[in-house]
């Protein structure tokens, strides 16, 4: 669906206030609600509260991905799944409202003359994923982020001038592609801009007089690029800053030069602190909280330095802080990892500064890089974080949503498998396979053609994969999956997946001799593989079972309209053994589900008022019983509404 967004397009009925009875929202689609205009930069950043990164997804790079790749083999190239609705609904139900998308850009330049175009399809992938938390009313900060023109040996006139033109270029089209988003969507120059190679003193230090000039002339690049686009929405749209490697040293911060007739800009700051508690896996690390390195550095008086200063530079520079990047790795300390998430935090809002927790979906490392929050294959807090996330919500009085399962567990009964789909591997309790590991499944030349899509029925927290080989054994071709429906437990791999995988061996697909089923950064289970002919309907239906009889869905739903206040009220009866109730809309060709947590206690919505007036949607109201949704039975339920 084409979005024509003054300010934004919300997702679907707003999630905003309702009836003292209702104690779950539905969050919005089509309806515009009043763009966030006329702020300024504080105004901005006050609003933000606390956000989460989409991190190693959009910013994955260098893994030489074969070129004219989908957007979702480069977003998937370091074993994550591709992002989807679901991650961005299960973030804002823990109660983030920010999220930030680092995206890597180079690899998606085309060279057009003296200046670079951005790959159609990269742009286009990228603005689906901003929509994503757009939709949901997020903020959301859009940057470039692993940039190899700007990350270099050493900073000269020459890698200036490089790094000059290709910014230019993608932050120009960028800035076209979201010129009509409101305030809600902000701009992050460049992630953590330093010289590479030169040994970690200077690569992650506080830079100097060469490195702060550089830096300062590319951020006034950036900023001028935007506010040149010319849309009112761009004038004012808020820009950040960062200084030498985005340090959150007082020298790198009070050595950024806003540029003159900036408008709304903030300063960008990394702060993974105190370093020998959350990221130091060395002999003078100390995991506990509060304490202190083996340096003799005390945790708690580092940070109250350090959000001291930060408070000092806001005032200094005229500009607030957004700390684009904090975490705390798992070391199984999770009541060390609280202790700190509050005391972290609740420094950080006496000063008014919005903190974005680094997510890059990585547990079980011992090499500080352990910050795994979401599980977004499932949608899910992993055990050692979810007490993290419930802290930082309690220090901003949030009520946090992360108990919830977006998907049940697994179970074969659920997953619809289609009479026609012909069975190439199946195993009732599953064939486990650590990470990187893989078996082979026979039979499957027949299916390797354009007639046949593969279907993999599996649990896993990452991505699975597929991988063909040569008879030769010279070449191990992985192959990712393009299907992004985020439908759980299963996933498509169509023949374009496929040869897109051996587009660049220099081999035919009757080269291949051997298909393997293969995990990537963790374990994964293998239940079944199907052959799936096309001309019988590829479509993979939610495992959500079926249930023609029974008290399993609303029944009776009565809707009643308020032209006065353009509001819309649903009620319905109660369903016995229900343990809540859940909102779905159809948008854009699809069931979208909004929330899923409406207390069993309650049977009526009421949305807020001033929705406009002549805009129509089908919901689907369903319940949760015994642990399972009959999904199925509520969309043939669903009603047609139309504000008044």
């Amino acid at each position: 669906m084409k979005k024509t967004i003054q300010g934004r397009v919300l997702s679907v009925l707003s999630a905003a206030a309702m009836a003292a009875s209702v104690a779950a929202a539905l969050p919005n689609t089509g309806i515009k609600a009043s763009a966030l205009s006329g702020l300024d930069a504080k105004g901005i950043v006050s609003q933000m509260k606390i956000g989460w990164n989409l991190g190693n997804t959009l910013d994955a790079h260098n893994s030489k991905v074969p070129s004219g790749s989908s957007p979702e083999k480069y977003a998937t190239q370091w074993g994550m799944p591709a992002p989807n609705a679901q991650q961005f609904q299960a973030v804002k139900e823990a109660g983030f409202n920010t999220v930030r998308i680092p995206v890597t850009w180079y690899e998606h330049l085309e060279q057009r003359g003296n200046s670079y175009h951005v790959n159609d399809q990269w742009m286009s992938y990228v603005k689906q994923t901003v929509d994503y938390a757009i939709d949901r009313d997020m903020f959301v900060i859009l940057n470039i982020h692993h940039e190899d023109f700007i990350n270099v040996g050493q900073f000269t006139d020459n890698t200036y001038y490089q790094a000059e033109i290709k910014m230019k270029s993608i932050w120009s089209e960028v800035a076209e592609t979201f010129k009509n988003y409101d305030q809600h969507l902000i701009f992050e120059g460049m992630n953590e801009p330093r010289e590479t190679g030169r040994g970690s003193a200077i690569e992650w230090g506080s830079g100097d007089s060469n490195s702060w000039n550089y830096i300062n002339r590319l951020n006034e690049t950036f900023v001028r690029t935007v506010r040149a686009q010319g849309s009112s929405q761009n004038r004012e749209r808020l820009l950040m800053l960062p200084g030498y490697c985005a340090s959150s040293s007082y020298d790198a911060i009070n050595n950024i030069a806003i540029p003159n007739n900036a408008g709304n800009v903030a300063l960008s700051v990394h702060a993974y602190a105190p370093y020998f508690f959350t990221m130091a896996s060395d002999a003078q690390a100390n995991h506990n909280f509060p304490g202190q390195s083996g340096w003799g550095e005390d945790y708690e008086s580092a940070l109250s330095d350090m959000f001291g200063y930060f408070g000092q530079l806001q005032s200094i520079k005229g500009a607030p802080i957004i700390i684009g990047e904090f975490s705390a790795s798992d070391f199984n300390n999770t009541e060390d990892r609280v202790r700190w998430a509050k005391s972290y935090l609740s420094k950080a809002k006496e000063k008014g500064i919005p903190c974005v927790l680094w997510d890059n979906n990585v547990i079980g490392a011992n090499d500080g890089e352990a910050h795994g929050y979401l599980n977004r294959a499932n949608c899910t807090w992993y055990t050692n974080s979810k007490p993290v996330i419930e802290a930082m919500m309690e220090v901003y009085d949030i009520n946090s949503n992360t108990g919830g399962e977006v998907n049940s567990n697994y179970i074969w009964s659920k997953v619809n498998v289609g009479s026609n789909w012909i069975e190439l591997f199946k195993s009732n309790d599953g064939r486990t396979i650590e990470a990187w590991k893989n078996f082979t499944v026979a039979g499957w030349n027949n299916f390797a053609n354009d007639n046949y899509d593969f279907v993999l029925v599996y649990d896993s927290a990452n991505e699975p994969e597929l991988v063909l080989q040569d008879a030769n054994y010279d070449y191990w071709n992985r192959v990712s999956s393009s299907d992004t429906t985020g439908t759980p437990f299963v996933k498509k791999f169509t023949y374009n997946d496929l040869t897109a995988a051996i587009a660049n061996s220099g081999l035919s697909m009757n080269d291949m001799s051997n298909l393997f089923i293969s995990a990537t950064t963790s374990s994964m289970t293998a239940y079944g593989l199907y052959a799936v002919p096309k001309n019988g309907g590829t479509q993979i239906i939610d495992p959500d079972p079926y249930q023609p009889s029974g008290d399993t869905y609303p029944t009776n739903i009565r809707v009643n309209y308020s032209s006065q206040y353009h509001q819309i009220q649903f009620v319905w009866d109660e369903v016995r053994n229900a343990q809540n109730y859940g909102i779905a809309v159809y948008l854009a060709g699809k069931w979208r589900v909004q929330t899923s947590y409406i207390p069993a206690s309650t049977r009526s919505y009421v949305t807020p008022k001033n929705l406009t007036p002549g805009l129509s949607y089908q919901v689907a109201i369903a319940a949760k019983v015994n642990g399972t949704w009959d999904t199925a039975n509520a969309i043939k339920n669903a009603v047609y509404v139309t504000v008044r």
